[in-house]
């Protein structure tokens, strides 16, 4: 059976994680603790998979950073994040440092039971929504493209003020700190993501992430594109100047044209 740890803000939300683990009955919870308390459950509990609640500002990633460290003698468990929003650069950064497996706390119920069995025989475990994102950048690079160029005619219906909220989105930012960010009322923030999910034809905030990536990627091969351009022109002006004819210099002028330089007269022929 496998062993496993829980690290969560609240025991309530501890507790209902335990709960579904024990509903499926194919792993036993042999630990839990408050977010800082990794290393402790680590050491005393020795979980195989240890599950992450991720409230923001970095917890996981701390969290991560601290297993990779880990303690001397104790086998580091695989970890599994719950987190309530997920982001391209959440993903990436989650992945880089040595995630098992990443979660959709609205997913949980369903997803966590095999997300935990195939993190602990070694697999990565991934939320459908980061499932599709890896897929769509890597396998389908056609379909990539088209959606890209869709997503980016979305967002250019977008107003400034949208623009700079769907940026946040995408950054999996919450409402209070977008907020803060703009200096507006936490109304007034939803009143912005409405417009924005409407605008965009989406109804969350993963699917609204998700088309600002994909426009972020259309920006970028444009850019890419133009940059590749310039810099063929600038080579061929450089292989123009490279081959230009030096009769003038070897010579005389070329036909048709004044030479400024005077000319010594031509010695008579003996």
């Amino acid at each position: 059976m496998i062993r496993v740890g829980i690290l969560g803000r609240h025991a309530l939300e501890r507790a209902g994680v335990r709960r579904v683990l024990e509903k499926d009955g194919r792993a036993r919870v042999v630990g839990e603790g408050a977010q800082g308390q990794a290393s402790d459950v680590v050491r005393t509990a020795r979980p195989d998979v240890l599950i992450i609640n991720d409230h923001g500002n970095d917890e996981a990633l701390s969290t991560l950073r601290s297993l990779r460290v880990g303690s001397s003698g104790t086998p580091a468990p695989v970890a599994v994040v719950l987190t309530s929003q997920l982001s391209e650069k959440t993903l990436r950064m989650l992945l880089r440092h040595g995630a098992g497996g990443i979660l959709l706390r609205d997913d949980s119920v369903e997803h966590l039971p095999w997300a935990v069995r195939a993190a602990a025989a070694g697999s990565i475990a991934l939320a459908p929504a980061a499932a599709h994102l890896l897929v769509d950048q890597y396998v389908r690079p056609g379909r990539l493209s088209e959606e890209a160029a869709a997503a980016r005619d979305r967002t250019a219906a977008l107003s400034p003020r949208e623009s700079e909220i769907l940026r946040l989105l995408a950054e999996g930012t919450s409402n209070p700190d977008m907020a803060e960010a703009m200096g507006i009322s936490s109304h007034t923030v939803k009143d912005h993501i409405r417009a924005v999910y409407t605008k965009l034809r989406v109804d969350n905030r993963v699917q609204a992430a998700r088309i600002a990536w994909q426009a972020q990627a259309a920006q970028a091969a444009e850019r890419g594109q133009a940059q590749e351009h310039t810099r063929s022109e600038n080579s061929v002006q450089r292989q123009g100047k490279a081959h230009r004819p030096t009769w003038e210099h070897s010579v005389g002028p070329m036909p048709g044209t004044h030479s400024t330089s005077p000319v010594s007269p031509a010695s008579p022929s003996r």
